[in-house]
């Protein structure tokens, strides 16, 4: 029985906030101009002064809807959630994104994410994903800066080895050459409830586990660094296990394999993703790795993230968005076969307009994807998915935004 026609393509909750501006500027400007979406949150004053802006600034664009919604209370979420064929979700996750994700698989509404929390994608896989996959419904996480271009990438890569040359992918080398990533207030309340939150107390050590996520156990993982943790690439160059990102994106990257194993568009039985930080030096490689672990040990102490809270933006407001333009974010890559005679695969990717621009990018075209297409990778239906699992659609949708994504090998 199909369903009936709903209000709404897309609704954007949280739409307010630093992210959920941007993305909502996205969607004005790239997407299809009838394009029937709703932006929703609590401000009706913020909502409004959005709205405005959207006008000002996409005269002849598609216009949202308000909707006013309160997300600690069920019954409002469902009542937006239901009205809509995709909900694009930039809430905080910790409080109220259960409470999304519940509504969206209740309604049968297609889910796009930036939630990069383990565990709490965890939690999510074990109460939604068979019953989002019995549904139909989509429930894509993790789609933004952090995971989204990585997965994508690792994806794009493992098929044009599958595809062009016959081999399985034994492992994917990804190099992070420029992003900055800056929080917004938003970003660090997330980070400030995670920090607090008993499921992530308790998922501390099983979140390290690079195959968390995964619905099956791959291989043993190692990053083949030396003492200093930098490895010699003879294709990348000098690499610093040293990346902020790497448990979240290991663990989508994973997630794919794990979900696409069995299908024609498998990767293979012994693949693995190994992620690092591009640098000049053994002192630039040090320079990054003590970055890092200050990072780690801030990101690990609830009391020194409450000093830091002092200087960071408040929630809604972020890096300079003219400024964040100028910063490019590019990654590059390469699939290595399991037969070592065979060819390699290259791959890159490059947006000229910084981390939070790129997440804006991946949210609303991973909705147009699923309200347009969806067409999943692997003859998957639905469920707790990730970013690759939209496929070939996605990539177009991405590198039609904007986004340079290049592919090739040597012996082509």
């Amino acid at each position: 029985m199909a369903d009936p026609p709903r209000k709404y393509d897309i609704v954007v909750l949280g739409a307010t906030g630093y992210t959920g501006k941007l993305t909502t500027h996205f969607i004005a400007q790239r997407l299809p101009n009838d394009l029937q979406w709703a932006i929703a949150g609590r401000s009706r004053a913020k909502l409004h002064e959005l709205a405005a802006e959207l006008r000002l600034s996409h005269p002849d664009r598609s216009q949202p809807t308000i909707e006013i919604v309160d997300l600690e209370y069920q019954k409002q979420v469902e009542g937006v959630v239901q009205q809509a064929r995709v909900c694009i979700s930039v809430v905080s996750y910790w409080t109220v994104g259960t409470t999304v994700v519940d509504a969206c698989v209740r309604h049968r509404t297609d889910y796009v994410d930036t939630s990069g929390d383990i565990p709490l994608i965890h939690s999510w896989i074990k109460k939604y994903h068979e019953t989002a996959k019995a549904s139909g419904v989509a429930l894509i996480h993790a789609c933004g800066v952090f995971a989204g271009p990585e997965d994508l990438l690792s994806w794009a890569a493992a098929c044009e080895l599958r595809d062009s040359f016959g081999e399985s992918t034994k492992e994917i080398v990804l190099a992070v050459k420029e992003l900055t990533s800056d929080p917004s207030g938003g970003t660090f309340e997330s980070i400030l409830q995670g920090e607090a939150d008993q499921l992530q107390i308790d998922q501390a050590n099983e979140s390290k586990d690079p195959w968390h996520l995964s619905p099956i156990k791959g291989t043993s993982v190692s990053p083949q660094t030396n003492m200093f943790h930098l490895r010699k690439d003879p294709d990348l160059g000098l690499l610093s296990d040293s990346t902020v990102g790497i448990l979240t994106n290991r663990a989508i990257v994973h997630r794919t394999w794990g979900l696409l194993q069995g299908s024609r568009s498998e990767y293979g039985p012994n693949f693995q993703y190994n992620e690092y930080q591009s640098v000049n030096s053994t002192l630039g490689g040090l320079s990054e790795l003590i970055k890092s672990s200050v990072i780690e040990t801030l990101m690990a102490s609830p009391l020194l993230l409450r000093l830091l809270r002092l200087f960071m933006p408040a929630p809604g407001s972020g890096p300079d968005i003219k400024q964040s333009e100028k910063i490019p974010v590019k990654f590059q890559a390469i699939a290595k076969p399991d037969n070592e005679s065979s060819p390699k695969v290259f791959a890159s990717f490059s947006y000229p307009s910084g981390s939070y621009h790129t997440t804006a990018l991946f949210l609303s075209q991973a909705a147009a994807s699923l309200l347009y297409t969806k067409s999943l990778e692997g003859g998957l239906k639905g469920g707790c998915l990730t970013p690759a699992t939209l496929g070939p659609d996605f990539l177009e949708r991405v590198r039609s935004s904007g986004a340079t994504i290049t592919l090739s090998s040597p012996r082509q």
